[in-house]
């Protein structure tokens, strides 16, 4: 196939409009393979992410890019837009969890090994907020705060970009491991409604999807889309009995009441959730300008549970709860963004202007609990308090040919950009938090503050905002008929800790129209979050202790708390990385495709949340100061600091990450004019800890500030390796798609045992049946052969109620899922 130039390109990120030219190549593109193109995976795909210049299809771009399309989403019968990015790009993680507090809701999203604040997230090409939540209990990514992909519902997907590079010269903060732009349906033919039904081997986790996409033609070529979504999912539970006593210890199991107790107490698996969706896609040509809009809102209710209190525990009232109790925590997130915009021309200038504003409410409401120094007057449920955050992002974006000498003109792009965070902590409801003195069945003061998550109290609040302006410029040409060069650079200027500058060198080089070397080499940054500046709060967190799972209340200070200060926590900078990327793409015959890349990418002063430590851990001489600040800050109350837990965010580490990403397609005519379509993927990838880890000042010597417990997520938290195959068969009406996913071991070092969970493959079917061209009836299976990770060893188990690793598995404990769907186009 030729190659297509084209240096300037007035479409903004996000689109796959490519002007005149572009177009009539596509159409004879389209005609060319029309019989063989019955899904649109299956044409030269187009992507914008990754460059200014002119859209390229995924095998000519100079970094690593994949493609997921609507056709792909509809067949893999997931309803999660992150759960299907791992199903298909094998450098994406989404790890599970469970009873994690806010992060049984929203569960951190990974790229090639990093966390999930070091990935940055497009929606048509503009940058997208992140999530309130921090997540500071035991799990990947913890001490990260990540773009909620999960709040972007499919029906409103056209298609999925990931730029697998680091990108922060060119995008700006939070671009190390690379971006995931989101682009949005705009198409205007046809009104498809879909119904979707699913539920586990087990029949539980029962899954119901509802939605609504339709579009219509605006004067000028114009269009508006619009998508609502309603999802709705029940809970999983593969805990196992609890053996422990429950009224009193010791005790006989078999007699009286421990032998009428239901000793399922647990909830050990998803959560249950409630959704619903909007989301809005639109363009108006006028005369000199075209002016575009977008928008998505969300709003999801999650219940989870905690741990099970027993009757005898200290923290149970038994004129409350005489059994017991689990208490749950219910969380509201809401989130909503909009973005308007105008893209005109000024001489040979290109321009596009647009404002992204974005909100993340995160509020925690608790129930089926006590607080228990408030004695039996306590309630039973509070509204533990709100997280926020907000962005709101101005860009101003201008392209042109600009003719050096060259044999190609040199695309040349410059641009500016305002962005402003706004961060907040909203206190719960008094008894939520407040200690009203009573002791605990025991005769020891009662722990204050609601179970399972104690509110955030007056103290705690926050309501902070910071900003910064950026300036980039973006160049690319042919050097020569073969090689393709670019470079950009970047400045920003936070208002809260200094400025960065950051540059990106790329280059594509040609042997042949089947064979060419690709490579990048840049630096880049990322920004302290204002949730790691300033989150504050006392939670109840479990730790291992001796072999034995405690409850302990854990303060997390913000960063620049009397607390933290006290003890030498030094303020927080940004997060410097070095990314190198080099590879091949080939295509050996006209039907079969190959891209190779290997990467390295280094972070220095990464910022992350500290083990939890002891308040014998902080130098004798400074202990007495900072169990007043403790006591007068915080309400702990203590007599001594040796009862103190506490942890904080601090820049203590630099890593290395190394891997290796190779993707193949092989598509192929059979007999009677039915097609086949083989794709495998494979990911390996080693992150390591280097080097030292900087302890504060007001630390004993020897403190263990970044445990192997916190190392081991880094290092060993994610798979190393991912494998995925999928053969996609179609034949007239029969639409036949197979998955393989294999997921590689995990290590959790937080348990009483460090133990390494064994890789597992995966398989899923799908059958799709098309009733001519406006219905779909699909059914398949995910998880044929019911697949379940390694179980825990006995140590790790808690008494053999947790049965799997509930802190990092790769994928879910739920074992063989069931579905079928129906979507009608009219």
């Amino acid at each position: 196939m030729a190659r297509l130039r084209k240096c300037r390109s007035s479409v903004p990120q996000g689109t796959n409009l490519t002007g005149k030219t572009n177009a009539a190549f596509l159409g004879l593109a389209a005609s060319f393979f029309a019989a063989f193109a019955a899904s649109a995976e299956e044409v030269e795909r187009l992507v914008v992410v990754g460059s200014r210049a002119e859209p390229r299809t995924v095998t000519d771009t100079a970094a690593p890019v994949d493609i997921i399309t609507g056709a792909q989403i509809a067949r893999t019968g997931i309803t999660e837009t992150s759960r299907l990015i791992q199903a298909l790009i094998p450098s994406f993680n989404f790890s599970v969890s469970t009873i994690s507090d806010g992060t049984d809701a929203v569960r951190p999203a990974t790229l090639r090994g990093l966390y999930p604040d070091q990935v940055l997230v497009l929606v048509n090409g503009k940058r997208r907020h992140n999530s309130a939540l921090t997540h500071i209990n035991g799990s990947v990514g913890r001490g990260s705060a990540g773009t909620d992909l999960n709040a972007i519902p499919p029906s409103a997907i056209e298609r999925i970009e990931v730029l697998r590079d680091g990108a922060s010269a060119q995008y700006g903060s939070d671009a190390i491991a690379g971006i995931i732009n989101i682009v949005l349906k705009r198409q205007t033919e046809a009104t498809e409604v879909y119904n979707y039904f699913g539920e586990t081997y087990q029949g539980d986790g029962d899954q119901r999807r509802h939605s609504v996409n339709t579009g219509w033609a605006l004067a000028g070529g114009g269009f508006l889309n619009l998508s609502l979504e309603r999802r709705g999912r029940n809970r999983t539970n593969r805990a196992g009995d609890d053996p422990r006593c429950q009224y009193s210890d010791p005790c006989t199991l078999t007699s009286g009441r421990e032998a009428a107790f239901d000793r399922l107490n647990h909830r050990f698996g998803d959560a249950e959730s409630d959704n619903s969706y909007l989301a809005f896609n639109s363009e108006m040509p006028l005369a000199d300008a075209t002016l575009y809009a977008s928008g998505i809102w969300s709003r999801r209710d999650t219940q989870a549970g905690g741990f099970y209190r027993r009757a005898l525990d200290r923290r149970n009232r038994p004129n409350i709860y005489p059994d017991g109790f689990l208490p749950m925590i219910n969380t509201d997130v809401e989130d909503a963004s909009l973005t308007v915009g105008a893209r005109t021309q000024l001489g040979e200038w290109d321009v596009d202007a647009s404002v992204t504003h974005g909100r993340n409410t995160f509020e925690f409401r608790v129930t089926n609990s006590l607080n228990v120094s408030l004695g039996d007057n306590s309630p039973r449920s509070a509204d533990s308090g709100e997280l926020v955050f907000g962005q709101t992002t101005f860009n101003l974006d201008a392209v042109r040919p600009l003719n050096i000498g060259l044999a190609e003109p040199l695309n040349l792009a410059a641009g500016y950009e305002y962005r402003r965070d706004e961060y907040e902590i909203k206190a719960g409801e008094p008894d939520s938090y407040r200690d009203g003195g009573e002791n605990g069945q025991d005769g020891t003061p009662g722990t204050p503050g609601i179970q399972v998550f104690p509110g955030f109290r007056p103290e705690n609040e926050a309501d902070e905002s910071r900003h910064n302006h950026a300036f980039y410029i973006d160049a690319e040409t042919w050097l020569s008929e073969r090689l393709r060069a670019g470079a950009a650079v970047r400045y920003e200027d936070y208002s809260d800790f200094g400025s960065d500058l950051n540059g990106k060198l790329s280059a594509r080089y040609e042997f042949s129209d089947r064979f060419a070397l690709r490579g990048t080499l840049s630096s880049g940054f990322r920004a302290p979050g204002l949730a790691q500046h300033y989150f504050d709060n006392v939670s109840t967190q479990f730790n291992v202790e001796n072999g034995v799972t405690v409850a302990r209340e854990t303060l997390t200070a913000r960063n620049e708390a009397a607390f933290a200060r006290a003890i030498g926590v030094e303020e927080l900078k940004e997060e410097t990385s070095f990314n190198l990327s080099l590879g091949f793409v080939a295509r050996p015959f006209d039907n079969l495709s190959l891209s190779v890349d290997a990467y390295l990418i280094e972070v220095d002063d990464r910022i992350v949340l500290s083990s939890r430590l002891g308040g014998d851990q902080i130098r004798p001489e400074l202990q007495a100061a900072a169990l007043a600040i403790l006591n007068r800050d915080y309400g702990f109350n203590l007599a001594d600091i040796s009862g103190l837990r506490f942890q904080f965010f601090t820049n203590a580490i630099d890593t290395r990450t190394r891997g290796v990403d190779v993707v193949a397609e092989w598509s192929h005519w059979l007999d009677h004019g039915a097609s086949l379509k083989l794709t495998g993927a494979a990911n390996v990838n080693s992150s390591e800890v280097e080097g030292g880890i900087d302890l504060p000042a007001g630390l004993t010597a020897g403190t263990d500030l970044f445990s192997a417990n916190e190392v081991g997520y880094i290092e060993s938290g994610h798979p190393r390796q991912s494998y995925k195959f999928q053969a996609h068969y179609l034949l007239g009406v029969h639409d036949l798609t197979l998955r393989l996913n294999r997921y590689g071991s995990v290590t959790s070092n937080y348990d009483a045992v460090r133990q390494t969970y064994g890789a597992r493959w995966l398989a899923d079917i799908e059958y799709t049946h098309h009733f001519g061209a406006d219905v779909d009836w699909t059914v398949g299976v995910n998880n044929l052969l019911d697949t379940r990770p390694e179980r825990n060893l006995p140590e790790n188990s808690f008494n053999g109620i947790f049965p799997y690793n509930r802190r990092a598995s790769p994928f879910d404990y739920n074992g063989g899922f069931y579905f079928t769907s129906l979507k009608v186009s009219f």
